[in-house]
């Protein structure tokens, strides 16, 4: 059983895997956050959904070359319901992430930044572009999900890095792919970079710095 599910996954797109994972990442990230605020089992089905899906919508329409890839794969959507619902029901016994949150936020740009990057490579869309949206893809489901809350979106705030970390975890896959490393290796290396260097930045408070620190040095 086991040789037929690796002989079934060996005929699936590298970009359709990594767009699987991005979901399930995006939608438990999107789920415990909404829970963490006390949103019913609705709204924080609804949040996980936005979260996972909203990257991958702002890239594929930009994008223009192979559809939606949620109408393409309608049983993402189920899963990704399913996935969400059940976290809300079992909400008491996820308190230990909730302090956890912000890794598993990184960890899902990070991995946002593979799903955009990865499909707009392979798409033939060059390196300048792949780079863009491979960012683009990893903030648009964040961003979402913080206008859905009444927040202003974290791609927009001076702060720690977010935006930065996706443009390099993005350029750690292109360069890496263009130089003609093998796509395993670039993609660890672009999931790595994003996730260190949020992580980092976090921990050393490290911060871009907005009108406002200006302000105050005035």
């Amino acid at each position: 059983m086991f040789a037929t599910i690796l002989e079934l996954l060996s005929e699936v797109p590298v970009t359709t895997i990594i767009d699987y994972l991005g979901v399930f990442i995006g939608v438990v990230a999107g789920t415990i956050y909404a829970i963490d605020r006390k949103m019913d089992t609705f709204g924080a089905a609804s949040l996980g959904m936005v979260t996972g899906f909203g990257g991958g919508v702002v890239r594929d329409v930009l994008l223009q070359d192979q559809g939606m890839f949620f109408t393409q794969h309608p049983m993402v959507v189920l899963m990704g319901i399913i996935i969400s619902m059940a976290l809300s029901k079992g909400r008491k016994h996820l308190s230990y992430f909730y302090d956890k949150l912000f890794y598993l936020d990184a960890f899902c740009m990070a991995w946002y930044v593979l799903a955009g990057a990865s499909k707009c490579w392979y798409a033939g869309s060059g390196a300048v572009i792949s780079i863009i949206l491979g960012s683009v893809t990893a903030v648009g489901g964040g961003a979402c999900r913080d206008i859905c809350t009444g927040e202003i979106p974290r791609i927009f705030l001076p702060g720690k890095f977010y935006g930065i970390s996706s443009l390099v975890g993005a350029v750690f896959y292109v360069v890496p792919m263009s130089l003609g490393v093998p796509n395993n290796v670039s993609s660890v290396l672009c999931v790595g970079s994003g996730f260190l260097l949020t992580v980092l930045s976090e921990h050393f408070n490290w911060q871009s710095h907005g009108e406002s620190a200006k302000t105050e040095l005035l």
